[in-house]
């Protein structure tokens, strides 16, 4: 598991991010909000109008050494 600050705007429906909370949430289509005063909000949090960057978990997964023909 690999964290990275991101801007809140790269935030895409499937990423998983870390809330104020220190829990991790899958973001879903429902989650994000545009809205014209307060921009774009997350889980209704617009992160300081996207001065505070929003934690993203990037998962990685190894995979099996096979051998290469």
């Amino acid at each position: 598991m690999e964290t990275k600050k991101v801007h809140i705007s790269t935030i895409r429906p499937g990423d998983v991010v870390l809330c104020s909370n220190n829990r991790e949430r899958t973001v879903g289509e429902e989650d994000i909000k545009r809205d014209n005063f307060m921009g774009i909000t997350l889980f209704g949090d617009c992160y300081r109008l996207g001065r505070i960057p929003v934690t993203q978990v990037l998962y990685t997964r190894a995979l099996p050494n096979f051998p290469v023909a």
